[in-house]
């Protein structure tokens, strides 16, 4: 049995195995609820408190918890998600899989989080541009689609053909470093870590300016759908390209930079910063770097409503800021980031008033008050002697420990999100109460150190297997949006998947052609500061908020498709590129006007065959002919 046929064995055991487990848990919970066992097996006594709305309809019955046997129910979830994570949640062999493809095997290539498959006529992993070129002119003589995917890490469709299938892991060499001029080129499979790895390796060291909150990707990915990072000094990944290059359907090799002498070249360069994976297949970028920097991070809970009253002075007070919220508890939790000079010793940082990490545990108003009545804190009691135990320790162990604490934080968070969703839609206000923001707001306290900057601007971890939306709006319209999306999820509370986090960052505006944060009368160069700081747009007018909402277990179409139509675009919201959406051709012209006619008629005349083409992209491109 090859690697291949061994390793879709397993995955093929385990999830059916999975499958049949979260059935008996699921089953057994039910018989428990319905026989009123529920409440003993996860601590849970008192009498129910029904939660009636104006609109007629009542949360289920939630019960106070007592303190420590309800750690039961985050028990429950770690294992559900250790037994997930580590049979089930597989990342892709490219290697693998084209050396199977090569033996003439059947291959099937899968996104991040298994929720698409495909099985590619080919898939193959070129080393050089000769042997790419080869592949791309036989798939055109053969009238072949052909697309490039590298850690699949996209919520859409945009990668998945049934003819050949590129992946460019072996174009992963760093061609040159300009230090004096701050910049980088690249071969354009390289994985984010790595090229981060590699610029902090070099004497002087360096650092890209800004990246996403993951860095499994490659930077050709990363580019094609718009990959941002959070901090109102920062643009989009895209933003910081000079050149590239780019190889088209016909095996021609063209070169272009944002003020190339040639128009043809420089509408090429405009098109392919943000590409879609549509015009043809990115080799060799080069792009802005900065001088290295490290980072201190430190985390916080404040209430819902002042983080979204105070969002602006929060997100200019520091480098980087994200939010995350869990539907119907009324707490936020703040990831807060500082660059400072490189350094390897842990500083000691004074953040002002604000340093209170956990601050007021009382209810205050709202959904808060509600969750506070209910006993929805059922570990408050067990979380303040935690804290004030690790707050004894020195300030330099709580620096150390803060990563490894962020990961433990993730993984309860992921396991608590899947063990929500065993139970009926009907429950979700409840569990997100009960289960899902404590193990969200249970580490949501301290600082922590990070000497490379670069890891201190990504995730220590991630949850796995979830489905995602992210829009973007102008910071004007953020407050209408946020309120009518707190109206929407309590219009809907007990009827959609609101289970799991709601994601706030912020970012720079650009005036890339496809970028959910283009500005028309924003800045017409790149030009920025060592710091990152812009230095055509510098008011809070330059910048965008995005809100991602994300759904663990439950079908996500219905919550997700009504916030769209309801909240997000009569909001003036345009949606990441990468993530789930349910807009077409009209949809979208309208949202980015012009720019977005010239990336099609760019995009004919690189790729006339459509070659890079596949049903999803058609639905974006092609309800009506581009002339």
């Amino acid at each position: 049995m090859t690697k291949i046929q061994k390793k879709k064995s397993v995955e093929s055991k385990y999830r059916k195995w999975k499958g049949y487990g979260a059935k008996a848990i699921y089953a057994n919970m039910a018989f428990f609820r319905d026989h009123g066992l529920l409440s003993r097996l996860v601590g849970m006594t008192g009498h129910a408190q029904d939660h009636h709305h104006q609109d007629g309809h009542r949360d289920p019955p939630s019960f106070p918890i007592q303190e420590g046997r309800a750690i039961w129910g985050f028990l429950l979830a770690f294992l559900a998600y250790w037994l997930s994570h580590r049979f089930v949640y597989v990342e892709n062999d490219p290697g693998a899989l084209a050396r199977a493809s090569a033996r003439g095997e059947r291959v099937e290539w899968s996104s991040f989080d298994k929720f698409y498959k495909q099985a590619p006529t080919l898939f193959l992993q070129p080393s050089n541009h000769e042997e790419l070129i080869g592949i791309l002119r036989e798939a055109a003589a053969s009238n072949q689609t052909v697309k490039v995917v590298g850690s699949g890490h996209s919520w859409t469709p945009i990668g998945l053909t049934d003819g050949v299938m590129l992946n460019l892991d072996k174009f992963n060499k760093v061609l040159s470093i300009d230090a004096s001029a701050k910049t980088v080129t690249v071969q354009a499979g390289i994985r984010i870590r790595d090229l981060s790895a590699a610029l902090a390796a070099h004497d002087p060291p360096l650092a890209l300016r800004n990246t996403g909150v993951l860095d499994r990707q490659s930077l050709a990915g990363a580019l094609a759908t718009g990959t941002h990072g959070t901090g109102i000094r920062y643009k989009i990944m895209s933003a910081d390209v000079v050149a590239l290059e780019l190889v088209t359907a016909g095996g021609n090799v063209l070169r272009g930079s944002r003020r190339d002498p040639d128009p043809a070249m420089r509408d090429m360069f405009e098109a392919a910063v943000l590409h879609l994976g549509a015009l043809g297949v990115l080799t060799e970028v080069s792009m802005e770097v900065v001088e290295a920097f490290s980072v201190i991070k430190r985390n916080r809970l404040l209430p819902l409503n002042t983080v979204l009253s105070t969002l602006p002075a929060l997100a200019a007070g520091v480098d980087h800021l994200l939010v995350w919220f869990i539907p119907y508890t009324g707490r936020a939790q703040l990831m807060e980031s500082l660059r400072i000079p490189p350094t390897k010793v842990p500083p000691t940082h004074d953040w002002g008033d604000s340093r209170k990490h956990c601050q007021n545990f009382g209810s205050t108003s709202g959904d808060e008050a509600s969750a506070a009545q209910s006993g929805s804190l059922m570990l408050s009691l067990t979380y303040n002697k935690v804290v004030a135990s690790l707050r004894s320790f020195s300030a330099s162990l709580l620096l150390a420990s803060r990563p490894w604490l962020g990961v433990l934080q993730l993984r309860l968070l992921s396991a608590a999100g899947s063990f929500s969703s065993l139970f009926p839609v009907t429950y979700v206000p409840f569990w997100n109460r009960q289960v899902v923001a404590p193990a969200l707001h249970l580490f949501a306290w301290g600082e922590s150190f990070y000497p490379h900057g670069h890891r201190g601007i990504v995730l220590d971890d991630h949850p796995d297997c979830y489905r995602e939306a992210e829009w973007f709006l102008p910071l004007e319209s953020f407050n209408a949006a946020m309120t009518a999306f707190l109206t929407f999820l309590d219009s809907r509370r007990g009827k959609i998947g609101a289970n799991f986090v709601v994601q706030i960052r912020v970012t720079h505006a650009d005036d890339l052609w496809l970028s959910p944060f283009r500005r028309e009368q924003g800045p017409q160069n790149n030009s920025h500061d060592n710091t990152g700081q812009d230095k055509t747009m510098s008011d809070s007018i330059s910048w965008f908020v995005s809100v991602a909402t994300l759904v663990k277990g439950f079908d996500s179409d219905p919550y997700l498709r009504a916030a769209e139509r309801e909240v997000w675009i009569p909001n003036g919201g345009r949606p990441h590129w990468g993530k789930l959406h349910y807009l077409a051709y009209h949809e979208l012209s309208a949202l980015y006007g012009e720019p977005f006619e010239k990336y099609l008629r760019v995009r004919r005349r690189l790729d006339p065959q459509d070659m890079f083409m596949n049903s999803h992209l058609r639905e974006l491109f092609f309800e009506r002919a581009v002339r």
